[in-house]
């Protein structure tokens, strides 16, 4: 018998091998009847015997000769599963999400069946006709007699272009001679009408090109080729250590390209940009992401699991369960939130490489410009750091709001030396809230207990929740004392644009957020100008001119319910220092905070000063990396109904914890999003006291719970 792991939240099923087929294969793709459907799921593992009590469903087809899975891949899959308190098809469906392919799905009465046996409708089905179409309850209802005869394969759709094979020759006509001229500029045509609109000239001598081999169809690379971008030499570092951190990216990178050329990795990427960006120094290495086709990564997967491995692999977290077998596993800013899963098993993608590596038997070194503090106690080596230009503007003794006077000053002098500058705020908005001066009536969103975000435009401006989605207009008075004098509080994008205008209007301005990017061609030119965003900017181009970066409201990024708070804006500080591969921008923040501990440790360039702080504060505490641990999240539209639930959940692993294993229950940080009420639950202890008292978990009735383990972050909102 067959064990199936389907892409759900579920474990794995029993099954009986494919009628017909070659019996069990381990780790092949196999398309299996689930709740009146196909789906395709993998076989993780067999079991011998029969099933009493209940009769098992037959597979219906392997999708290929080749297994999907090694068994090495299976093994990590199950563990990985059971680390992350998950469903093993929950993490199958995070790791895999294109799994699944198109079917071509044919189906027919099985030869020798009595034809009455087939329901009104379906009488075509005593030859071979597509599935699509007939009713999918009535063919489980044929497939459970044992009449229904299927073949499955995956639908492959293959793209071609064409493409000139030979410079044109006397014999060509004046107007296939144009066509050709046409398509060796363009370099390829998806059709031979494309191609002849065009060149202006009929289908026939487009066609003429094809016929006499000066032309051909040809299936184009899986990925546009990166970028070029000048050639580095590799920075060798024997023995490779454990944790490479400090220097500047271009360094980095060099230190991976002297790793690659004497050993096989894999180099894991929390984001496709940073990938991409790596991948320009790196063109040798094969890439694999999620915003690649799900076709194009499936076949790129066959192809590893086909031909020799390759020395060099670059992925997002999709690659952790690849057919491949590295010397050693890079991990690329292994702090970086994006690398925790937002839903299914919500796993931390660090720790499952982590336990990839181990299980393979293979090393595993984490390359950062700041390490996390779960990683510092590993052997490690800093590349020359230089020190940062940080410029506090101490906002207790400074005047004028959103921007100072030294604030603006600072952008004066940019626009007298046609230089650039970045401004950069945590709210892509005009203010975080709009409040009454009279009475401190504020906007709050009906779904969230969040304030309403305030949009400047038209006659009265917008108020938004960036998290549920729901708006209204602004109101001309306040709808509590019928006051007109409004106080928006923490400055946006737009006030921050606004006040610039203002201010220093000789500086063209630019915006850059997640939501929306103006047109950047002038400053990519070296134009002097301002582009004011949110941290959507980490991920945008390089300024040319970049001369400045400011916060001006710096506290903003750290005012957080998180004990990872401090450790991610000295993150963040770090890398806007890091935003040009030349230049040294002035960093300027704006700060009611200017003793804040990662200002001290940028001012004295020591970041492993501020980091063997956090580190002994966590330990103190017993925060990890210290302790594992889980967040559980209980959730309901009534609050009585989420809070009894969370005591319930409490109650019992009372009984279990120790003192200072579980903390809870209590409101989330934001008690209420999208009409949820939220609490949360926290168990920290060591990797087997967690286990303990997380087996055996009882459901949650009534309500809904939620379990993250490694939790990042504890307030869970979307960019604001």
């Amino acid at each position: 018998m067959l064990k199936v792991a389907l892409p759900l939240p579920l474990e794995p099923m029993s099954y009986l091998p494919p009628h017909g087929g070659e019996g069990a294969a381990l780790g092949h793709r196999v398309a299996v009847p689930w709740r009146g459907e196909l789906r395709v799921g993998v076989v993780v593992g067999l079991e011998e015997g029969e099933r009493k009590g209940f009769a098992l469903r037959e597979a219906v087809a392997y999708l290929e000769a080749k297994p999907w899975l090694r068994p090495e891949e299976i093994a990590f899959l199950q563990a990985a599963a059971h680390d992350s308190f998950s469903p093993l098809g929950s993490l199958l469906g995070d790791l895999i999400p294109f799994l699944e392919p198109p079917l071509e799905h044919r189906v027919r009465l099985l030869p020798g069946a009595a034809p009455s046996l087939l329901p009104r409708g379906m009488e075509a089905l005593l030859d071979w006709q597509t599935a699509r179409g007939f009713d999918p309850k009535l063919l489980d209802y044929l497939r459970e007699a044992g009449v229904l005869e299927e073949t499955v394969a995956e639908r492959r759709t293959v793209r071609r272009v064409l493409v000139p094979r030979r410079p044109p020759d006397p014999s060509l006509s004046p107007k296939a001679r144009a066509a050709l001229e046409t398509l060796m500029e363009l370099g390829g045509s998806q059709s031979l009408t494309e191609l002849a609109q065009a060149a202006g000239v009929g289908m026939g001598a487009v066609k003429a090109l094809v016929e006499q081999g000066f032309a051909e169809w040809v299936e184009p690379e899986l990925e546009a080729p990166p970028r070029p971008a000048p050639l580095l030499g590799g920075l060798e570092l024997d023995p490779f250590p454990p944790r490479l951190e400090g220097g500047r990216l271009a360094e980095r990178i060099r230190a991976i390209l002297g790793l690659a050329r004497r050993e096989r990795l894999l180099v894991l990427f929390p984001e496709v940009w940073l990938l991409q960006h790596f991948a320009q120094h790196l063109p040798q290495a094969v890439r694999f992401h999620g915003e690649m086709k799900p076709q194009e990564r499936r076949k790129i997967w066959e192809r590893l699991g086909a031909e020799p491995p390759p020395e060099l692999v670059l992925a997002t977290y999709q690659g952790l369960l690849l057919p491949f077998t590295p010397d050693r596993v890079v991990v690329v800013e292994e702090s970086s939130e994006a690398y925790k899963l937002s839903a299914g098993s919500r796993a931390f993608v660090p720790r499952l490489a982590a336990l990839r590596a181990r299980m393979l038997s293979r090393p595993i070194s984490y390359v950062s410009q700041v390490s996390s503090v779960e990683v510092w106690d590993q052997a490690s080596h800093t590349l020359p750091t230089a020190k940062p230009r940080l410029y506090l503007l101490d906002m207790r003794q400074e005047q004028g709001w959103p921007l100072c006077g030294a604030a603006l000053a600072l952008l004066r002098q940019v626009a007298e030396k046609g230089r650039q500058a970045i401004v950069l705020s945590n709210r892509r908005g005009y203010s975080a809230l709009l409040r009454c001066q009279r009475c401190e009536w504020k906007a709050m969103c009906p779904n969230c207990a969040l304030p309403l975000r305030y949009h400047k435009g038209g006659r009265t401006g917008l108020l938004q929740c960036h998290q549920c989605g729901y708006e209204e207009k602004a109101p001309l008075l306040c709808p509590n004392c019928q006051a007109d004098v409004f106080d928006p509080k923490g400055p946006g994008v737009e006030w921050l644009l606004e006040s610039l205008a203002a201010w220093v209007p000789e500086l063209p301005r630019y915006r850059y957020t997640a939501q929306a990017k103006d047109d950047l061609d002038k400053l990519l030119l070296g134009e002097p100008g301002v582009l004011v965003g949110t941290t959507a900017l980490l991920r945008g181009p390089t300024l040319p001119e970049l001369a400045l970066v400011l916060l001006p409201y710096a506290d903003g990024f750290v005012l957080e319910s998180d004990f990872r708070a401090s450790e991610r804006y000295h993150r963040l500080l770090w890398s806007l220092t890091d935003l040009h591969p030349r230049r040294k921008p002035l960093l300027a923040l704006q700060t009611f905070e200017p003793g804040q501990a990662a200002h001290k440790a940028l001012e004295t360039a020591d970041a492993a000063g501020f980091m063997e702080f956090e580190w002994a504060l966590r330990h103190s505490l017993g925060y990890p990396p210290a302790t594992r641990m889980v967040k559980l999240e209980v959730s309901h539209s009534k609050e009585p109904v989420a809070r009894d639930a969370a005591e319930r959940l409490a109650e019992v692993l009372r009984a279990k914890a120790q003192p200072g294993e579980l903390l809870g229950p209590a409101p989330a940080p934001i008690a209420r999003v999208r009409n949820q009420y939220v609490f949360h639950l926290l168990l920290k202890a060591g990797e087997a006291r967690l286990n303990e008292l997380m087996a055996g978990l009882p459901p949650v009735r009534g309500a809904k719970l939620r379990l993250d383990p490694d939790p990042q972050s504890f307030v869970g909102l979307l960019e604001d």
